[in-house]
């Protein structure tokens, strides 16, 4: 059997033109797209992160999926679940948070649903606009 392979249009929300186009295999998890997104974007592994399937930050628990040893609340549910257990098809849409404090938000939106053949995964696909630095640099600081 091939795998499948997501293709997920990433839009930083609230900088105007900055997307990543990523690719991520459907044996893989949400675990590894955290990961991927992280790259994409240029930030550090140092904060808790949670994803909304249906596409809304902050929505109820029954689509929220978070970091494995992060304990939000009844029903929060692990990110170490395979892609493929969450129903995604072309035009599903799913909403990420990295960093509770600052809330870097990313809506993501599956473009493809494709047969990879194998290829590497994930992969960034596509690359538009630069991210801003995740910290910010204090003015007079050294």
């Amino acid at each position: 059997m091939v795998a499948q392979t997501y293709v997920f249009d990433a839009e930083l929300v609230g900088y105007r033109g900055v997307r990543r186009l990523i690719a991520v295999r459907e044996d893989l998890t949400l675990i590894d797209l955290h990961y991927a997104l992280q790259s994409a974007f240029g930030w550090d592994d140092d904060h808790l992160y949670a994803f909304w399937i249906g596409g809304g930050f902050w929505a109820g628990a029954e689509a929220h999926y978070t970091r494995p040893c992060a304990d939000l609340g009844p029903g929060s549910r692990s990110a170490a679940i395979a892609l493929r257990q969450l129903g995604l098809a072309e035009g599903r849409r799913m909403a990420y948070v990295f960093d509770f404090g600052d809330e870097w938000r990313v809506r993501l939106q599956v473009n493809a649903v494709v047969t990879d053949g194998g290829r590497a995964s994930p992969r960034l696909l596509a690359c538009e606009g630069s991210a801003p630095p995740q910290y910010a640099v204090h003015a007079g600081a050294a």
